[in-house]
This record gives C-alpha cells, structure tokens and sequence, in this order.
C-alpha cells in the first residue's frame, strides 16, 4: 500500500441538485420489508411471529453475534411474513394506517459509560455513511484505550447524495447534543467535523454554531473522491494514517458519520431507535428530485412515487451513489438502514460501454486513494491456478481496497475493475476457509 502526499486526485461532477431542498417526511407505506442483516456483523434474529401487532420502534429482532444490531418495527401493523431474503431472513409489515409508537419508546436511564453504550447498542443505529458498522461497537474503542479525536464525516463525497447536507443544515442541535455525550462519557478531547467545501451552507451554519466551543473544529475539506472514507478523512483531518489490519482506536481516534451522531442524540432524548432516515431521490429520470425521511424498509418503487415518480423511462436505477452503490432489479426492494439515496437514470445516462483490452495506461494505479495496483487484481482474476491466484491477490493486498470505484471510474477502456477487486476478496475468503 502506498501512501501520497493527496490520497485522492479525482475530481467528480457533484451533480447535488437536492443540496438546498428540505427534508420532508413521506406519507406512510402500506407495508415494509426489514432485512435481518442491515447491519456489517451477524444477521439478528427474529423475536416476532407472523399474526404479531407491532408499534414503531418494538424491537422485532435482536441482535446475534458479533457486531450484530437489533432491528426495530418502522410501521405499526401486523406481522405478515419472516421470509428468506438473501442469506438470511427478512420480516414484513403491513401497516395498520395508524402509524402507532410502541409504549417501549421512552428516553433510556444513562448514568455512565456502561448505561450509555448498553444504550446506544439497544438503538440499532449503525454507520449511516454505508458502512453499516454497529455505531456501539465503534464507541465501544473506548474500553480498550482513550478516544481522544472523534472525526465527524460530514464529507458525503459521493455524487447526487445530500441526506448528510440536510442534517448539518436542519439538526445542528442534535449534532451539538451527541458531542456533549461523547465528551461527558468518551472524554474525548477534540472533534473535527469535515465537511466538503461544496457544502457551504453546512460549513457557515456549523461553524456559528460551535464559534464558542474551542474543542470542535469545523474543517472545510477539497472535493476530491472518495474523501469520506476512512483512511483520507483521518489523512487529511490529523495527518495520521492507518495501515492495513490496524484499528483507528490505536491511534486514539474514531470515526463517526454525522447523521448516526444526530440520531445517537435523538435517541437519548426521545428513546425512538432507528427506524426512518433520510434518502436522496433523484437522477436523471427523476420527475421531482427530493430529499425524504423514509421508514426503512420501504420499497424503491413506492419512494419513486413519493418523488412525482418517472418522467421517462428508467435505463438503471441505483440505490445508494453512482459510485458505490448497486442497480436495482426489483422495485420491490427495501431500503436498508445505510441506504442514502435512489437514483434513477434515463437510457442515455445508463449506457454501459464495452469494456477492451487493458491499455496499460496507469490511470486506475494514479486514481486508487490507498496506491494499489487494480491491473494486477483483474490479472489474477484470470488465472486457473487458485494458488497462484491467491498468491497474487495477497501480494497486491486486494483487500486494502475500499472498493470506491476510482479505478473503473477513470479507466479509458471501460473494464469493471471495482468488480474484479469485490470478485478478488471474496476468492480470498472461500480459499482461506477451504484451506
């Protein structure tokens, strides 16, 4: 892995039409879908049965496993289904029109750093940047050594996205209200909110509202891709660098994505876990780009709806960014606790170019913000012998990428690196366990 001066050159259109439209609420579904693995650790297990009433908020799932996180009910109804859905198991809703708050929901008793991330652990909030990381996990760093740097990631550098804009802009008060928890029970020393300069808004309204606090610095960061990920935060943010396999918390750092901070405060304030969030609709087949507070496990089709819908013919539709998320199929799908937004993109925008043979022109190399090499991946994609396939791949350190899409991003002969890299790690894996 090899470490630049500027980890990231590239340069995206920002296309964030939504950056100055309010959040607003949708009118309730008629039903949700809520997979059991919203979340980067073990999928949670179900405490429902089909015929069950749920509340909004009722936990529905508890966590199992390491790093796992508990899934709450986002409509009130009636348990229709635990259905297979993917490697696991998903619970459906249909929603009684009420939209009922479960007597469960009341503010949780903190006294202490124990209460506090028992508490945040009961919340299910996880890293809603797209990491989906149990956001108690990440806090739970503190039990090992001091947390003395929080960085706030208000970066939000994919394109089109601007949920985390909206929430520096409109809940600054919950940003203010989880700093004062981690201070009182992290001890943290210092908080860095880093925040790409194409968010002005956000930069001026933060930076008034932490102007008497001298242990928050509010830092406006270039626009280059992928700045919100956690090794060019921490690079550019303290100058630090974090090697593969080692933890932030060595460096007596954490990172923590802004809205997953306001939403561990209005946790502690009202005691409603995480069960909506903000969602970016937009594209270029988008009738009526919005931004929406979405219960999760609401379905694509129905938040295009709630967006005037399709004004022509959708050629892909995305859920997540342009560069890391991935094409929906199914307008059925659910949204997802990290999902931040639902693209939509005519024919002309989606057309997929045919990928030619590899020019050797370094570009993808020049593009990877951690300095791998994406032509020695897809070289060992192609070879039959697994071992030195294998060989290859660990010598390369496939699995430093971030899979971020720079690489297919600026290749000239349109060749799927990123997939090749996501096919490399998960050769990895299965080798690894036969073995």
């Amino acid at each position: 892995m090899i470490f630049k001066r500027k980890l990231s050159n590239l340069e995206l259109p920002h296309d964030k039409a939504t950056t100055n439209v309010a959040s607003v609420p949708i009118a309730p579904p008629s039903e949700v879908l809520l997979p059991m693995t919203m979340h980067s650790g073990s999928p949670a297990e179900p405490v429902v049965n089909v015929g069950d009433h749920v509340c909004i908020g009722q936990l529905i799932a508890r966590e199992e496993g390491r790093n796992s996180s508990p899934v709450h009910a986002t409509i009130s109804g009636t348990v229709t289904a635990i259905e297979p859905y993917g490697n696991a198991k998903a619970i459906r809703i249909q929603s009684d029109g009420k939209m009922e708050v479960s007597p469960d929901v009341r503010p949780p008793e903190v006294h202490d750093l124990d209460s506090f991330l028992a508490s945040v652990r009961e919340s299910g909030i996880v890293g809603l940047g797209g990491a989906a990381f149990p956001v108690w996990a990440k806090l739970d760093a503190v039990r090992r050594g001091p947390v003395k740097t929080v960085l706030i990631n208000g970066a939000e550098c994919e394109p089109y996205l601007t949920g985390d804009n909206r929430t520096m802009v409109e809940h600054s008060d919950l940003i203010v209200k989880g700093i004062d928890l981690l201070k009182t029970y992290l001890k943290s020393e210092k908080f860095i909110i880093g925040i790409e300069k194409n968010k002005p808004e956000a930069i001026a309204h933060l930076t008034e509202v932490f102007s008497n606090d001298p242990a928050v610095e509010v830092l406006p960061l270039d626009c280059t891709y992928p700045q919100g990920a956690k090794q060019m935060l921490l690079y550019n943010a303290t100058g630090k660098v974090v090697e593969a396999g080692q933890r932030l918390a060595s460096l007596e750092v954490i990172i923590i994505n802004v809205t997953s901070l306001a939403k561990v405060a209005k946790f502690m304030e009202t005691g409603m876990p995480l069960v909506d969030r903000c969602v970016t609709v937009d594209g270029s087949a988008v009738k009526e780009p919005k931004n929406l507070v979405v219960p999760v496990g609401t379905s694509v089709g129905y938040i295009l709806e709630q967006a005037g819908g399709l004004k022509e013919e959708a050629g892909k539709i995305v859920m997540g960014g342009p560069m890391m998320g991935h094409t929906v199929t199914d307008l059925k799908e659910p949204i997802v606790k990290a999902t931040g937004g639902i693209l939509a993109f005519n024919e002309k925008d989606a057309k997929v170019l045919e990928p030619t043979a590899c020019i050797h022109c370094g570009r993808c190399v020049n593009a990877c913000p951690m300095g791998l090499n994406p032509v020695a991946f897809s070289k060992a994609m192609e070879m039959e012998d697994d071992e030195a396939r294998f060989e290859l791949l660990t010598r390369e350190q496939v699995k430093v990428c971030i899979e971020c899409g720079a690489c297919s991003y600026v290749c000239p002969a349109h060749r799927q690196l990123v997939k090749h890299n996501i096919d490399g790690k998960g050769f990895l894996r299965k080798y690894q366990a036969a073995k």
